[in-house]
């Protein structure tokens, strides 16, 4: 068995939140291979830098050395919308018949096996998080001008500057080449600014709209009437807000692609919705400039 090292000072701390991310379930075999070589890569410098223990003998240091370097194979954790969780090796998590086709998380950290059963703490070690979990369409808890939560994350620390390094941009820069279809969207006051671009001017043009059959109501009075602007004023901002959080649902931060994934018909509906709204506004302003 490994002998039990003490916490090795840390020489670099790089990390990344992750605002931004589509993969599929190809793309993410091809990531979790190219951490698998940068951790192999970090399992050669380990054996380098380890020695004999006093009294150990030659046997006893050799087998220390294999399960170290066995050690340094990944182990990754996938959990599943439908509440299953896979963990293992990376063949064994995307060769199972099991693998599910929404995912929620995908969790990998190279020192998990070196700590957790050695209690081994190698110099250079990195963990990924994928937090692929979309909000609630309905969800009024969270205000639509905050940036959308989201956990994914990338960090590497190492005694050995130029391996931290090389890990942090050669995965930094594989997230990078493949952003997410609309991410401007969730970030902070986004809403705030489209609420005063599109958002009030769309419930100024329904009460407008629907200003002839309003004062139709005769029977009503005056106060009756003007309410009645009043509340359709803001449910339009209210329906407003509801397609808002839409986009976002369909266009989330980070975003795993699966096979039968309806996001497309989806967007399609939302596209449809946007173009109806929009050509009747445009018609409405191109009518009262230059007449009937």
């Amino acid at each position: 068995m490994v002998q039990e090292q003490k916490n090795v000072s840390v020489k670099l701390k790089l990390s990344q939140a992750i605002r931004s991310f589509s993969i599929d379930k190809q793309d993410l075999r091809k990531l979790c291979n190219i951490l698998q070589e940068r951790s192999t890569a970090a399992g050669v410098i380990e054996l380098e830098k380890y020695k004999k223990g006093g009294g150990q003998s030659e046997e006893g240091y050799e087998k220390d050395k294999k399960l170290m370097e066995e050690a340094f194979e990944l182990k990754i954790t996938i959990s599943g919308s439908n509440g299953a969780e896979l963990y293992g090796t990376i063949d064994e998590v995307f060769d199972s018949p099991n693998f599910p086709d929404k995912i929620n998380s995908f969790y990998v950290n190279s020192e998990s096996t070196l700590r957790g059963v050695y209690n081994w703490y190698p110099r250079n070690s990195f963990d990924l998080l994928l937090d692929f979990t979309k909000l609630k369409v309905f969800d009024f808890s969270l205000m639509p001008s905050q940036f959308t939560p989201n956990n994914s994350t990338f960090r590497v620390q190492g005694y050995e500057a130029t391996w931290a390094n090389g890990v942090f941009h050669e995965i930094t820069n594989f997230i990078n080449e493949k952003k997410a279809i609309l991410s401007l969207v969730h970030n902070h006051s986004i809403y705030d600014i489209l609420v005063w671009i599109l958002g009030l001017p769309l419930a100024f043009w329904a009460c407008g709209k629907t200003s002839k059959l309003i004062e139709s109501f005769s029977v009503f009075n005056v106060f009756i009437r003007n309410a009645i602007y009043v509340y359709i004023f803001f449910a339009m901002l209210l329906i407003f807000r509801i397609l808002f959080h839409y986009l976002r649902w369909i266009t989330p931060l980070v975003e795993f692609k699966y096979k039968n994934s309806k996001v497309i018909l989806h967007r399609c509906i939302f596209g449809a919705i946007l173009l109806a709204v929009l050509s009747s506004v445009v018609y409405d302003i191109l009518k009262a400039l230059f007449g009937h």
